[in-house]
């Protein structure tokens, strides 16, 4: 997250007053850009090989922006509504529950058989998934240039 705190605003008021309008439009049109560009970053590098492999593409397309605008605040949220992001952007270690399901066999006592469907019942497993941030790892190689592009439009804005 960066975030910028101005201190002895109350000198500033005045001034800051008059420049308000261009410097917000300026913000908001910045912002935009740069989480557009961020979007573009996580689902071209991080999420097609670069992180992780596309497998079918759920994760990449659930990836998505929002920009709010709450009172002088501008935030842009780049995420995802899928559960399972947070155990590859944090890594996961633990016991998880596998749903009863069925699986073909192929062979048996390591010769090939004729295939047979067979129900493997409800069982837990220990699972370690290593970390692969995708997203906080995005945002730290564009952050030189998010600090950049915010710093260029105030200084076209207040120009």
């Amino acid at each position: 997250m960066i975030s910028a705190v101005l201190i002895g605003h109350e000198h500033l008021s005045p001034f800051l007053r008059q420049i308000y309008p261009n410097t917000q439009a300026a913000l908001e049109d910045s912002v935009g850009r740069l989480a557009i560009k961020l979007t573009r970053k996580i689902k071209e590098e991080k999420l097609t090989g670069q992180v992780l492999k596309n497998q079918t593409g759920t994760l990449r397309r659930s990836i998505n922006q929002r920009i709010d605008k709450a009172g002088t605040g501008i935030v842009a949220s780049i995420g995802t509504n899928k559960s399972y992001a947070a155990a590859h952007e944090y890594g996961f270690t633990g016991t998880v529950t596998v749903k009863e399901h069925m699986r073909e066999i192929k062979q048996a006592f390591g010769r090939p058989i004729n295939p047979v469907n067979v129900r493997v019942r409800t069982h837990t497993m220990m699972m370690h998934l290593p970390e692969r941030s995708f997203l906080r790892s995005a945002l730290r190689e564009m952050d030189q240039e998010i600090k950049t592009g915010l710093s260029d439009a105030l200084k076209k804005a207040i120009a």
